[in-house]
């Protein structure tokens, strides 16, 4: 070793440069994600990821990002998709990293940002490890192996798959998770500005990507304050609650409508079956082993973490191992529960697992770092871990799987023939696939962004909100089985909707739209399956009862020109009534106009008489 080297060694702050190195290795490994050949023209160019739920959380966060410049909100009307849904922080709360990435950077619909934003998470990722590291008093030898070690948990299958999926909101709060409950201990031992800025936000970042994950650290931190307060002044006391109201108080905008709009949610089967019995609830050993899969690395950091808890008890440190551990038991009850209580899928309770690694890694560091602080080359060795990131990123021996970017060539044709055979004059209904699994099924979320066209479908069939009951899929159409539907049913559907096209991927639906009167097919391509569209020979319009134009409708406003009432009084149109829409001029009355097989009414004006011109705004009051 030269001496260079060995002062840099000798240094105090030499971990730093050592963490900075595993930082630096592991942006390395985080760019083949865009692509195997030229990963930084993936990053930067405009191709969106396809894969998972990243088209939808891409599409809500541009909606979200636009409305938050406007009026410091992210909720807003969409009438691109399901004739008329709120974008709520319900449906889709998985958008929110998104929103933030497109409203800091000023734009709108913009892949490059979003994939920047997620490049960036994967790239902090292992400062999140190191500063949990940090909270735990680790030494700097633990600190550096921890935030090693976070690379290697940051690139196992689970982690991977969850990245592939697109729940960017659930990492972000993992890594939070870890980072705040990592720094109680810390608290109770030193507490100081530092510790307490750090747990703020971790507590702000946290509550914002994913506030579920974080009802959930209650229990944990409960018992360490009951077990703590005792030992401390008021000081300390209005610190801890301090660090509360400043993790929720920012979030509080974004929360309130969480909460207002959390009712939206359509309860499934899963939701309204029996729970299980507590013994099936309890589960086996072999349950438990399932959780954590095969792979051998996520076993070596479970058995070396839980030595390292042991450790550190032990050496008298009860109070962070006890924390370690409650949160630990805790995620796996978690996860345990999501495999056997349906229900809970919907939260992805079982991904709980890949927290429980998370957490204990850093005791696994931590028992490392005592026997390599022990030799004689500890520090030279400890240094080479930190290189071995970025020898891998570099070397090419390890690489994680590229995440599907753009639309293939099935896909650009489905476009350009929607493009040139359909209008804005009247929606497209779309058939969705029946599997949900295939690579890239969540693309059709950007359809309006592409080619300016509204829809019916396509948005995301297992968003379980109430607006998701329309749509065409595994054979029934708005939730009927195709046999069941009259002819004058059909055309009240047609009608009330405003179905100019049907785009159609199954026999049976393409078999039942060829018998109906004055449909015809215009195009027949491929997109993971035939694919065939058909023209409806109707008269296209959004008003089903009195007269008007439609100038404009998208999640500003809905701007009717020329508007007469039929005799009654009322013009109808064809998009969903939402609760708070409202109208100018403010004489005018809107309600929803009731319809026996839609849960959801359409809209309903009451005119004294013809208007030129009536606004409908909807600002989520």
């Amino acid at each position: 070793m030269d001496g260079s080297a060995t002062r840099i060694l000798a240094s105090p702050y030499w971990w730093l440069i050592a963490v900075a190195v595993v930082v630096l290795g592991q942006a390395k490994l985080a760019l083949p994600l865009f692509g195997e050949r030229d990963a930084m023209t993936g990053l930067t160019d405009a191709r969106p990821i396809v894969s998972g739920r990243h088209p939808l959380h891409l599409y809500h966060g541009s909606l979200g990002a636009a409305t938050f410049r406007e009026r410091y909100g992210t909720a807003c009307y969409d009438p691109a998709f399901q004739a008329g849904y709120p974008k709520t922080p319900v449906f889709d709360g998985g958008c929110r990293p998104a929103e933030f990435f497109l409203a800091w950077t000023g734009q709108t619909f913009d892949p490059a940002t979003y994939k920047l934003g997620l490049f960036g998470v994967c790239v902090l990722a292992p400062l999140a490890f190191a500063l949990a590291a940090w909270g735990v008093g680790l030494t700097p030898t633990g600190v550096v192996l921890a935030s090693a070690g976070g690379c290697l948990v940051w690139w196992s299958v689970p982690v991977q798959t969850m990245l592939e999926a697109g729940n960017l909101d659930l990492l972000i709060a993992g890594l939070t998770g870890l980072i705040f409950i990592c720094g109680l201990p810390r608290y109770a031992s030193e507490p100081g500005p530092l510790t307490w800025c750090i747990l703020a936000g971790s507590a702000v970042v946290g509550w914002y990507a994913q506030p579920v994950m974080w009802f959930g650290l209650f229990p944990v931190g409960i018992a360490y304050y009951v077990i703590v307060a005792p030992r401390h002044g008021l000081a300390w006391h209005l610190g801890q609650v301090g660090v509360f109201v400043a993790g929720l108080v920012p979030n509080l905008w974004w929360l309130a409508d969480w909460v207002k709009f959390w009712w939206l949610r359509s309860p499934t089967v899963d939701d309204l079956a029996q729970l299980p019995c507590w013994f099936t609830l309890l589960g086996t050993i072999d349950d438990y082993f399932s959780l954590f899969g095969t792979d051998w690395l996520n076993w070596a950091i479970v058995l070396f973490g839980l030595a390292g808890i042991g450790s550190m008890m032990s050496a008298g440190r009860r109070v962070c191992g006890g924390v370690l551990l409650s949160t630990v038991v805790l995620a796996v009850v978690v996860a345990r529960l999501g495999q056997a209580v349906p229900m809970l899928k919907v939260l992805h309770a079982e991904r709980a697992t890949s927290f429980v690694v998370g957490v204990l890694m850093i005791p696994s560091a931590c028992l490392l770092s005592r026997w390599w602080s022990q030799a004689q080359f500890g520090n030279a060795v400890v240094a080479v871990v930190a290189g071995l990131p970025l020898l891998a990123g570099v070397s090419g021996v390890y690489a994680p799987t590229p995440l599907p970017l753009g639309l293939n060539d099935e896909r650009r044709e489905f476009i350009a023939a929607i493009t040139k055979f359909t209008t804005p004059e009247a929606r497209i209904l779309l058939e969705e696939p029946d599997s949900l699994t295939k690579p890239g099924w969540n693309w059709t979320a950007l359809l309006p962004v592409l080619t300016d066209r509204a829809y019916l479908g396509g948005l995301d069939p297992d968003a379980n909100v109430e607006h998701s009951y329309c749509g065409f899929r595994n054979g029934k159409l708005n939730g009927r089985a195709l046999p069941d539907w009259t002819s004058v049913e059909r055309d009240e559907f047609v009608q009330r909707y405003n179905v100019g096209w049907v785009v159609c991927r199954s026999p049976a639906a393409i078999s039942w739209w060829a018998n109906y009167p004055g449909a015809s097919a215009v195009a027949r391509f491929r997109e993971s399956g035939d694919i065939v569209l058909f023209a409806l020979d109707r008269k296209p319009s959004f008003i089903l009862s009195g007269t008007a134009t439609l100038e404009r409708a998208d999640r500003r406003k809905i701007v009717l020109a020329d508007v007469t009432p039929n005799e009654a009084g009322e013009v109808v149109l064809s998009f969903h009534y939402q609760p708070g829409f409202r109208i100018i001029p403010s004489m005018l009355h809107i309600e929803g106009d009731k319809e026996l097989f839609d849960p959801i009414p359409m809209t309903k004006l009451r005119l004294p008489g013809p208007v030129s011109r009536v606004v409908l705004v909807w600002d989520n009051p």
